[in-house]
Protein backbone atom coordinates (compact mmCIF):
# COMPACT_ATOMS: atom_id res chain seq x y z
CA UNK A 1 0.00 0.00 0.00
CA UNK A 2 1.28 3.42 -1.01
CA UNK A 3 1.98 5.82 1.82
CA UNK A 4 0.38 9.26 1.49
CA UNK A 5 2.55 12.28 2.12
CA UNK A 6 1.14 15.33 3.91
CA UNK A 7 0.93 17.23 0.59
CA UNK A 8 -0.89 14.39 -1.18
CA UNK A 9 -3.34 14.12 1.74
CA UNK A 10 -3.99 17.87 1.56
CA UNK A 11 -4.59 17.66 -2.19
CA UNK A 12 -6.93 14.70 -1.72
CA UNK A 13 -8.90 16.47 1.03
CA UNK A 14 -9.12 19.66 -1.04
CA UNK A 15 -10.54 17.67 -3.97
CA UNK A 16 -13.11 15.90 -1.79
CA UNK A 17 -14.11 19.15 -0.09
CA UNK A 18 -14.42 20.83 -3.49
CA UNK A 19 -16.77 18.11 -4.70
CA UNK A 20 -18.89 18.32 -1.56
CA UNK A 21 -19.21 22.11 -1.75
CA UNK A 22 -19.66 22.46 -5.51
CA UNK A 23 -22.02 19.51 -5.98
CA UNK A 24 -25.16 21.34 -4.79
CA UNK A 25 -24.11 24.49 -6.64
CA UNK A 26 -23.83 22.60 -9.91
CA UNK A 27 -27.26 21.01 -9.49
CA UNK A 28 -29.13 24.27 -10.22
CA UNK A 29 -28.31 26.75 -12.92
CA UNK A 30 -26.68 24.31 -15.31
CA UNK A 31 -29.76 23.47 -17.37
CA UNK A 32 -30.14 25.92 -20.25
CA UNK A 33 -33.51 27.32 -21.30
CA UNK A 34 -32.89 26.66 -25.00
CA UNK A 35 -32.40 22.94 -24.23
CA UNK A 36 -35.69 22.71 -22.30
CA UNK A 37 -39.22 21.74 -23.31
CA UNK A 38 -40.30 25.27 -22.31
CA UNK A 39 -38.27 26.70 -25.20
CA UNK A 40 -40.24 24.58 -27.66
CA UNK A 41 -43.70 26.00 -26.84
CA UNK A 42 -44.96 27.31 -30.18
CA UNK A 43 -47.47 29.72 -28.61
CA UNK A 44 -44.97 31.40 -26.26
CA UNK A 45 -42.90 34.06 -28.05
CA UNK A 46 -39.20 34.51 -27.35
CA UNK A 47 -38.84 38.07 -28.60
CA UNK A 48 -38.58 40.25 -25.48
CA UNK A 49 -35.43 39.29 -23.58
CA UNK A 50 -32.05 40.24 -25.08
CA UNK A 51 -30.61 36.69 -25.24
CA UNK A 52 -32.62 33.55 -24.41
CA UNK A 53 -29.43 31.51 -24.74
CA UNK A 54 -28.11 32.98 -21.48
CA UNK A 55 -31.07 31.80 -19.37
CA UNK A 56 -30.35 28.97 -16.94
CA UNK A 57 -32.61 27.15 -14.50
CA UNK A 58 -33.27 29.35 -11.47
CA UNK A 59 -34.03 28.69 -7.81
CA UNK A 60 -37.25 30.68 -7.35
CA UNK A 61 -38.10 31.64 -10.93
CA UNK A 62 -37.95 29.12 -13.79
CA UNK A 63 -35.21 30.74 -15.91
CA UNK A 64 -32.74 33.46 -14.91
CA UNK A 65 -29.65 35.35 -16.00
CA UNK A 66 -27.80 37.37 -13.34
CA UNK A 67 -24.19 37.93 -14.46
CA UNK A 68 -23.20 39.60 -11.15
CA UNK A 69 -25.54 37.76 -8.78
CA UNK A 70 -27.99 39.44 -6.42
CA UNK A 71 -29.35 42.85 -7.28
CA UNK A 72 -30.31 43.57 -3.66
CA UNK A 73 -27.81 46.48 -3.58
CA UNK A 74 -29.96 48.29 -6.14
CA UNK A 75 -32.23 49.76 -3.48
CA UNK A 76 -34.43 52.06 -5.60
CA UNK A 77 -36.34 50.59 -8.53
CA UNK A 78 -38.27 52.24 -11.35
CA UNK A 79 -41.04 50.02 -12.77
CA UNK A 80 -42.03 50.56 -16.39
CA UNK A 81 -45.48 49.48 -17.66
CA UNK A 82 -45.57 45.86 -18.78
CA UNK A 83 -46.19 45.00 -22.40
CA UNK A 84 -47.54 41.82 -23.94
CA UNK A 85 -46.39 39.93 -27.00
CA UNK A 86 -48.67 36.89 -26.54
CA UNK A 87 -49.96 35.11 -29.62
CA UNK A 88 -53.42 36.09 -30.85
CA UNK A 89 -55.31 33.30 -29.08
CA UNK A 90 -54.00 34.51 -25.70
CA UNK A 91 -53.70 38.23 -26.48
CA UNK A 92 -56.71 39.55 -24.54
CA UNK A 93 -55.89 37.71 -21.31
CA UNK A 94 -52.20 38.61 -21.64
CA UNK A 95 -52.97 42.31 -22.16
CA UNK A 96 -55.07 42.34 -18.99
CA UNK A 97 -52.33 40.50 -17.11
CA UNK A 98 -49.80 43.10 -18.31
CA UNK A 99 -52.01 45.91 -16.99
CA UNK A 100 -51.95 44.76 -13.37
CA UNK A 101 -48.45 43.26 -13.34
CA UNK A 102 -46.60 46.42 -12.18
CA UNK A 103 -48.75 46.74 -9.04
CA UNK A 104 -48.06 43.14 -8.03
CA UNK A 105 -44.35 43.44 -8.80
CA UNK A 106 -44.18 46.62 -6.72
CA UNK A 107 -45.75 44.75 -3.78
CA UNK A 108 -43.31 41.84 -3.97
CA UNK A 109 -40.19 43.94 -4.64
CA UNK A 110 -41.08 46.02 -1.57
CA UNK A 111 -41.31 42.82 0.50
CA UNK A 112 -37.80 41.93 -0.73
CA UNK A 113 -36.45 45.26 0.58
CA UNK A 114 -36.53 47.36 -2.59
CA UNK A 115 -38.13 50.81 -2.79
CA UNK A 116 -40.18 51.48 -5.93
CA UNK A 117 -39.75 55.08 -7.12
CA UNK A 118 -41.11 57.11 -10.05
CA UNK A 119 -37.66 58.20 -11.26
CA UNK A 120 -34.01 58.32 -10.26
CA UNK A 121 -33.75 54.66 -9.31
CA UNK A 122 -30.67 52.42 -9.19
CA UNK A 123 -32.43 49.89 -11.43
CA UNK A 124 -35.14 49.98 -14.09
CA UNK A 125 -37.47 47.00 -14.58
CA UNK A 126 -39.21 46.38 -17.91
CA UNK A 127 -41.76 43.57 -18.11
CA UNK A 128 -43.62 41.46 -20.62
CA UNK A 129 -46.44 38.92 -20.49
CA UNK A 130 -45.76 36.29 -23.14
CA UNK A 131 -48.79 34.14 -22.33
CA UNK A 132 -51.90 34.06 -20.11
CA UNK A 133 -54.50 31.33 -20.25
CA UNK A 134 -57.59 29.79 -18.76
CA UNK A 135 -57.68 25.98 -18.95
CA UNK A 136 -59.84 24.32 -21.56
CA UNK A 137 -63.01 22.49 -20.51
CA UNK A 138 -61.41 19.03 -20.40
CA UNK A 139 -58.48 20.14 -18.24
CA UNK A 140 -60.84 21.92 -15.86
CA UNK A 141 -63.03 18.80 -15.64
CA UNK A 142 -60.20 16.40 -14.80
CA UNK A 143 -58.53 18.72 -12.27
CA UNK A 144 -54.91 18.80 -11.20
CA UNK A 145 -52.19 21.22 -12.29
CA UNK A 146 -53.61 21.69 -15.78
CA UNK A 147 -56.96 22.84 -14.35
CA UNK A 148 -55.48 26.11 -13.08
CA UNK A 149 -55.17 29.33 -15.06
CA UNK A 150 -51.63 30.46 -15.74
CA UNK A 151 -49.38 33.29 -16.86
CA UNK A 152 -45.93 33.60 -18.39
CA UNK A 153 -43.87 36.68 -17.52
CA UNK A 154 -40.49 38.11 -18.36
CA UNK A 155 -38.55 41.00 -16.86
CA UNK A 156 -35.38 42.80 -17.91
CA UNK A 157 -33.39 44.58 -15.21
CA UNK A 158 -31.28 47.53 -16.36
CA UNK A 159 -29.08 50.21 -14.88
CA UNK A 160 -30.22 53.84 -15.31
CA UNK A 161 -27.84 54.05 -18.30
CA UNK A 162 -29.43 51.02 -20.00
CA UNK A 163 -26.85 48.34 -19.13
CA UNK A 164 -28.54 44.95 -18.72
CA UNK A 165 -28.14 43.71 -15.13
CA UNK A 166 -30.15 40.53 -15.60
CA UNK A 167 -33.38 39.02 -16.86
CA UNK A 168 -35.94 36.42 -15.84
CA UNK A 169 -38.58 34.24 -17.56
CA UNK A 170 -41.19 32.47 -15.43
CA UNK A 171 -44.54 30.68 -15.75
CA UNK A 172 -46.93 30.25 -12.85
CA UNK A 173 -50.40 28.98 -12.00
CA UNK A 174 -53.16 30.28 -9.74
CA UNK A 175 -56.88 30.09 -9.03
CA UNK A 176 -57.39 32.89 -11.60
CA UNK A 177 -55.11 34.51 -14.17
CA UNK A 178 -54.73 37.47 -11.80
CA UNK A 179 -53.67 35.08 -9.02
CA UNK A 180 -51.20 33.41 -11.40
CA UNK A 181 -49.72 36.82 -12.24
CA UNK A 182 -49.22 37.64 -8.57
CA UNK A 183 -47.76 34.20 -7.80
CA UNK A 184 -45.30 34.52 -10.67
CA UNK A 185 -44.18 38.02 -9.76
CA UNK A 186 -43.58 36.96 -6.17
CA UNK A 187 -41.13 34.32 -7.43
CA UNK A 188 -39.52 36.79 -9.85
CA UNK A 189 -38.99 39.32 -7.02
CA UNK A 190 -37.33 36.60 -4.90
CA UNK A 191 -35.06 35.70 -7.82
CA UNK A 192 -34.06 39.35 -8.31
CA UNK A 193 -33.15 39.71 -4.64
CA UNK A 194 -31.23 36.41 -4.57
CA UNK A 195 -29.61 36.76 -8.00
CA UNK A 196 -30.27 33.13 -8.88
Amino acid sequence: MRKRTPSSRAAFLATVLGLIVSGPLLAKGTKKFLDSDAAKEADEPQKFLPDYGKLVEGNDADWVFFPTGSLKAKKKVVLKPFQSNAVETHAVDARHAAEYSPDFLKKWLTKQGFEVVESGGDMVVEGNVFNAWEPSGGARFFGGWMANPGCGQEVILKSPTGEVLGFVRHKSRGSTIKDAVENGLEEIAKAIAAGK
